[in-house]
Parts: structure tokens; C-alpha cells; sequence
């Protein structure tokens, strides 16, 4: 009898929330495309959206090398390579080929610094954004340079840690929360030092990881609070809040904050039974599918349409209807050209290299 393949219920959802979530606040960024509009508007939740793609990133990827150490002994460096090189690579690298392209053609100063090209090209982008410089089209790939450093050394932990793997979490998690805090202390939020550990936050996926160890041991304490209905609507609840600027916490623990919020939000929507929120369907599944080329393409849509909004005089409140509304779906149908014509080649391929086998997308009830 063939298994079904893994499938985790409402991730696709979550991660419609995270992409949508900095396309969104990314329109207020008058540094990158200027439509016109006040800039108070300015929302955080471009970052609490990437720390909620983190914790899934932590969370998804630790399942699925967990299930296969289960089923083989072992994991599989080089096929988890080539699984990740064929999802993250093909429009990482077609994009930076069309921003370049159009930075040339808009005679943009930015696409003359060569000099900063190669931090792009070769998954550092996290080193110009630490610095608070670099090329403004590619700035947001500083979190994919993050997440390809993360793949460096996760896959060969969870090979070698086994049944260490939760203290080897647990340890990554406080060496890197203490010393952003001793930095915050002792050097301050501007430091260089303070920033690169609140930019290259392995320890928010060290949470997402602990979550998966914890859900797949079926930790009874674990899944009886982050499961729980009142944990989940009060997780929602902040998430939210946060991301509108509503309330604030101090801005050292605000992301690990958000990360736990996000870990509920994923445990109550996997553990069908207990969501409150209810994100598993054809819309949220469509977009969470197609959220990483969201991702990828948002600032050329957002620069591309700037050019065209930044001198129409209209009411305030329908030029903001009008510039978001644009803004979304224009990105979401070039993300979906982007998923249906040129990624999907790469994620047949991607297939051959699974050991275990998972699905991205809702499965048929047949």
C-alpha cells in the first residue's frame, strides 16, 4: 500500500500571512518605490513576517529530517542539497537578473555597485543589510542569505545529534539570544554587533526547530499549551497587534516574541482539531504555494507601480485602496507565472531527490 506523503495542515496559510505581510508594510518604504502616499503608515510587520517564514522554515525542515532519520538512519546531506538548491535557487538567481536588467534600464545608480553584486550572488545579503547598505531592489534577500547559512550546518546537527538534537537546539537558542541581549546591554541597538544577531536569527529557527522535536516526541506539555485555544488566540491576538504597530515590547525580545506567538499559530493549525483560525483553504493554499516567489519579486512590482502612482492626484483614501489593492494582486499574478511556467520545472526534479516524501499543497480527499 503506497503512504501518503507528509503533508502539515495549514503551513501553505501561514506562509500567505508572511508573505502578504511584507509586501504589505514594504509599500510604505519610500527608500524603495514612492507612491505618493504619507509615509506614517510605516508597519513592522514586514519583519514579524519573516520571523513567522523562520519558525516555519525551523519547524518544516527539522520534521522532515527527523522523519527521515527515522525511516533510514540518517540523513542524506547531499539529496537535501539538491532538494534545497532546486527550490531556492532557479528564481533567486532569474531574479537577480531582471532587477539588474531593469536598474540598468531605469539608469538606476544602484545597479553600479558591482562591488556589493557578490554578496547577493552568493547568499550573503545579510552582511550589506547588517551594515544598513546595499542594493535597495535585492535588500529583502539579507533573510534568504540567512536561511542558506542556516542549511550550512542543520542538516549535518541533525545527522550527528540524533537524540541530542533538542539540547543542541536548545543550546544554539540561548548562546544566540544572550549575547544579542549582552550587546544590546553593553553596545547598544545601533551597534553592528547588536544587528547581526537580530539580522541572523538562527536562534528564531532554533525555535521553530524545538517546536518540531517537541510535537513529533508528542510532548504532552507542549501540545496541551501551544495548542491550547486561549494560547492560540492570545498568539493571534499579539501577532496581529504587533504587526499594526498597535502595541509595542522592547525591541530586544520583540522577534523571539513574535516567534513564540508564531509556534502556536503553526501547532494549532497542524493539530486540526484545535485551530481557531482556520487556514487551510483553496485561497490560502494557492497563495502559500506561490509565497516564495511573493517574496522574491515584491520590490520590482512595488518599483514598477510607483512609477506610475506617484503622480495621480486622487482622493488619499482611494489612491491607498487603489495602490494596494494593485500592488497585491500584481504580485501574487506574476508570483503564480513565476511558480506555473518556471519554478514548477524544478520542483518535479526537486522530487526525484526526496527520501521522504512531502507535499506543499492541500491533498485530494480521495
Amino acid at each position: 500500500m503506497k503512504s501518503h506523503p507528509i503533508y502539515l495542515h495549514g503551513l501553505n496559510g501561514l506562509r500567505a500571512i508572511a508573505a502578504l505581510s511584507v509586501v504589505i508594510a514594504h509599500v510604505s518604504f519610500k527608500d524603495l518605490a514612492d507612491f505618493g502616499l504619507p509615509s506614517k503608515l510605516r508597519l513592522p510587520m514586514a519583519g514579524y513576517g519573516v520571523t513567522l517564514f523562520f519558525v516555519i522554515s525551523g519547524f518544516l525542515i527539522t520534521y522532515l529530517l527527523m522523519r527521515e532519520l527515522e525511516k533510514t538512519k540518517t540523513v542524506r546531506i547531499k539529496k537535501f542539497y539538491a532538494r534545497r538548491i532546486l527550490r531556492i535557487w532557479p528564481i533567486y538567481y532569474l531574479y537577480i537578473g531582471i532587477a539588474f536588467a531593469m536598474l540598468w534600464w531605469l539608469n538606476q545608480s544602484d545597479a553600479m555597485k558591482v562591488q556589493e553584486m557578490w554578496y547577493y550572488i552568493f547568499f550573503a545579503a545579510n552582511i550589506p543589510f547588517i551594515y544598513q547598505q546595499g542594493i535597495l531592489i535585492l535588500v529583502h534577500y539579507w533573510s534568504i542569505g540567512v536561511e542558506e547559512q542556516f542549511y550550512l550546518f542543520w542538516p549535518w546537527l541533525v545527522r550527528f545529534s540524533k537524540k541530542n538534537l533538542l539540547k543542541t537546539s536548545a543550546l544554539i537558542f540561548i548562546i544566540f539570544f544572550s549575547i544579542k541581549i549582552i550587546l544590546w546591554f553593553t553596545l547598544g541597538n545601533k551597534s553592528y554587533e547588536y544587528r547581526f544577531f537580530t539580522v541572523t536569527r538562527f536562534h528564531i529557527m532554533m525555535i521553530g526547530a524545538i517546536g518540531s522535536i517537541f510535537y513529533i516526541e508528542k510532548q504532552s506539555y507542549f501540545l496541551l499549551l501551544f495548542s491550547s485555544k486561549i494560547t492560540q488566540f492570545l498568539s493571534w491576538t499579539f501577532f496581529v497587534l504587533m504587526g499594526l504597530n498597535i502595541i509595542h515590547i522592547p525591541k530586544p525580545i520583540a522577534h523571539e516574541a513574535i516567534a513564540i506567538a508564531s509556534l502556536s499559530m503553526i501547532v494549532g493549525q497542524i493539530m486540526v482539531s484545535k485551530r481557531i483560525v482556520n487556514l487551510e483553504n483553496k485561497l490560502c493554499d494557492f497563495i502559500g504555494k506561490i509565497s516564495y516567489g511573493i517574496y522574491v519579486i515584491h520590490p520590482i512590482i512595488l518599483l514598477l507601480l510607483s512609477k506610475i502612482y506617484k503622480n495621480i492626484n486622487v482622493n488619499i483614501y482611494l489612491k491607498y485602496v487603489l495602490v494596494y489593492s494593485t500592488v497585491v494582486f500584481a504580485t501574487i499574478f506574476f508570483a503564480w507565472l513565476s511558480y506555473t511556467y518556471f519554478e514548477k520545472p524544478f520542483l518535479k526534479l526537486k522530487s526525484r531527490f526526496a527520501v521522504v516524501q512531502s507535499s506543499n499543497t492541500m491533498l485530494s480527499k480521495n
